[in-house]
C-alpha cells in the first residue's frame, strides 16, 4: 500500500445529510462518526464496484431515515456473521450495512453523503486484498488482515481528530 500525504479535511459539523442516486432514500446523521474506514476485502470491492469501500462507523442511534424504503440484502461475511446490506428499492443504491455482530453500529456507505469530501479514511483494513496502487494517507491506521477490533479504528479516528474538531 502506497502512503502518502493528504490533506485531511475537518469533519463537519452534525447533522449530516445524504440520500441514494434517485433520491428516494434521505437521511440524517445526528451524532459525529466513529470511524471514516477504508475496506479492500473482495467482498466490498464487489459491492463498491470500485477497488475499495469507504464507510462511516456511526452509532445506530444517530441515523434518522427520513424518507425511502429499503431491500435488504444479507450476506455472511469472513467472521461468519450474518451483515444484512440496505438498498434503496427504486435505485438499488448501497446506503448502510447493519452487521448483526454489532446491532448498535451502522457501517454507512460515504459516498451516499450529499457532502462526501471530508471522508479521508483514517483507517484502511485487509490491505492484504488491496489493488496495487492503493493510497493511504501517512497518518492512517493500516491492517493486513482486520485481525484487531472496531474500537482499535475508533481510537485511531479519536487520536487523528480531537473531539473539538
Amino acid at each position: 500500500m502506497i502512503r502518502a500525504d493528504i490533506a485531511r479535511p475537518p469533519v463537519p459539523s452534525v447533522p449530516l445529510h445524504g440520500g441514494c442516486h434517485c433520491g428516494a432514500v434521505r437521511y440524517e446523521i445526528t451524532a459525529r462518526p466513529k470511524a471514516v474506514n477504508a475496506c479492500h476485502c473482495d467482498d466490498c470491492k464487489r459491492l463498491s464496484g470500485a477497488t475499495f469501500g469507504v464507510y462511516l462507523h456511526v452509532p445506530k442511534p444517530a441515523l434518522a431515515v427520513t424518507s425511502g424504503t429499503f431491500d435488504t440484502f444479507r450476506r455472511t461475511g469472513g467472521s461468519g456473521h450474518t451483515i444484512p446490506i440496505e438498498r434503496c428499492t427504486e435505485c438499488g443504491t448501497r446506503m448502510w450495512h447493519l452487521p448483526d455482530a454489532a446491532p448498535d453500529l451502522v457501517i454507512l456507505c460515504a459516498g451516499t453523503l450529499d457532502d462526501p469530501s471530508w471522508a479521508v479514511p483514517t483507517s484502511h483494513i485487509f490491505t492484504e486484498e488491496a489493488a496495487p496502487d492503493a493510497v493511504a494517507a501517512s497518518d492512517a491506521l493500516v491492517i493486513e488482515a482486520f485481525n484487531s477490533t472496531r474500537r482499535a479504528l475508533w481510537a485511531h479516528f479519536d487520536r487523528i481528530y480531537s473531539v473539538s474538531s
